[in-house]
């Protein structure tokens, strides 16, 4: 899918504007909405600061670093809310429905973030009331409804991904940056995501999460199509050690499904999976079904009720998805049969495509 732009309204646009930093100190000033609670906790990991604050007359007011590039949070009894040591001055509500504000409107990350999360909030509410509206036309048939839930899914992608773009071209600066390259990285291939990071801030660079994408890069670069299969052995559910080379590089055609129970997508999937199990076994296809992220129990009742007749390992977790550099699944790889990697990401109709350029 090609990536679609988002037009914002002046005011999203202006809030994308103007310097990251104002001081370089956050000055928070907050009051909370219960009785009986003396002391918040303050914390911001990558600051290293965990501290209390005394409450009194349920007001609270603390100074902090100024670091625009970090996330910290504020919590009490059942109340907590997450800010942006931004260095402007904060103004912070702990109650059922917690907030912080800044005056410094389009100068303040803190700002730019509560705008990010309405408008994500927004578009996300747009896309379930347009399939609450889809699944409720009665004049249409199921074949028409998951054509349009298929468009509907694909334009709230194309919208978000546009508005995440946005908001990383005007934050490379600050955290906000973070969270938009985690809704932009999906839609970029490897080469491309790295020179974005390369476009950072120095210090967002050395930030750790930049630091796993990168790794994540060269995983998937050292498992890419053309190399040569990276083994991984993990505890099966029933206690037993399974290998991937026990099913890979035996001289056959391999197709590994990387999925979980709790993933639409993945079981969406499995239909063509059958269908090409059952067109190409018998000329040499070998099929593996590799359960991640998932309960084991839960793997064996979906498998069981999809009709998951090939082989499978369950309770693989993260060991295959942080050796081969997969943030989502479905992921299904065609293996040849000395090992090699032919292709990567299959899905659909171009799975059965890609299996018959091999066996004919």
């Amino acid at each position: 899918m090609g990536m679609k732009r988002f037009v914002l309204t002046a005011f999203a646009v202006a809030a994308l504007a103007g310097c990251a930093r104002v001081s370089d100190v956050t000055k928070i000033s907050g009051t909370i909405d219960s009785e009986g609670i003396n002391e918040v906790n303050v914390i911001i990991p990558d600051l290293q600061i965990d501290t209390l604050v005394p409450v009194n007359d349920g007001k609270f007011y603390v100074e902090l670093p100024a670091d625009p590039t970090v996330l910290g949070s504020i919590a009490a009894a059942n109340y907590g809310v997450e800010f942006v040591p931004d260095g402007t001055e904060l103004n912070v509500t702990l109650a059922e429905e917690s907030v912080v504000a800044s005056k410094a409107g389009a100068n303040s990350v803190q700002e730019r973030m509560n705008e990010y999360k309405v408008r994500s909030m927004a578009i996300q509410n747009d896309f379930r009331a347009e399939v609450e509206q889809i699944t409720a036309d009665t004049s249409l048939s199921e074949e028409e409804k998951a054509g349009r839930m298929e468009d509907c899914y694909e334009k709230s992608v194309g919208k978000y991904v546009g508005y995440n773009q946005e908001v990383l071209d005007a934050n490379k600066d600050n955290v906000l940056a973070l969270f938009a390259i985690q809704n932009v990285a999906m839609e970029m291939e490897d080469p491309q995501l790295d020179s974005l990071l390369n476009t950072l801030s120095e210090k967002l660079q050395a930030s750790e999460f930049v630091k796993t994408l990168r790794h994540s890069i060269e995983v998937r670069e050292n498992t890419a199509e053309g190399r040569m299969f990276t083994d991984f052995t993990i505890e099966d559910s029933d206690g037993k050690t399974v290998r991937l080379s026990d099913y890979v590089g035996k001289g056959k055609y391999v197709l590994v499904d990387f999925w979980a129970s709790w993933c639409g997508p993945c079981k969406r999937e499995i239909p063509n999976i059958k269908a090409v199990y059952d067109r190409y076994r018998s000329k040499g296809l070998e099929v593996l079904s590799v359960a991640v992220w998932d309960n084991p129990q839960a793997t064996k009742d979906t498998a069981k009720a999809y009709n998951v007749t090939w082989k499978q390992i369950i309770n693989a977790q993260k060991v295959p998805t942080d050796l081969y550099g997969i943030e989502g699944i479905p992921h299904i790889i065609l293996f040849g049969p000395d090992g090699t990697i032919l292709k990567r990401n299959l899905r659909g109709e171009a799975i059965g495509e890609e299996i018959a350029k091999y066996i004919k």
